[in-house]
């Protein structure tokens, strides 16, 4: 693993310690709704992640859950 990835995911493991995901879900436009209704989640805006990009569209709520 690269550097960058490396520091990512540490600050992700970091905030998320008290979660072990057994899935990942990718949603695209229009479908940040269906977290709406899930449990046991952990809110990490974009901006915090090392090295993560940021995004710029109007409405996208910029957070990794």
């Amino acid at each position: 693993m690269g550097n960058k990835v490396a520091e990512a995911v540490q600050a992700i493991r970091c905030r998320a310690a008290c979660i072990e995901p057994c899935i990942g879900i990718i949603l695209g436009s229009g479908l940040g709704s269906l977290v709406d209704d899930m449990s046991e989640t952990v809110s990490i805006p974009y901006a915090e992640i090392p090295h993560f990009p940021v995004s710029g569209v109007i409405g996208h709520r910029g957070r990794w859950l």
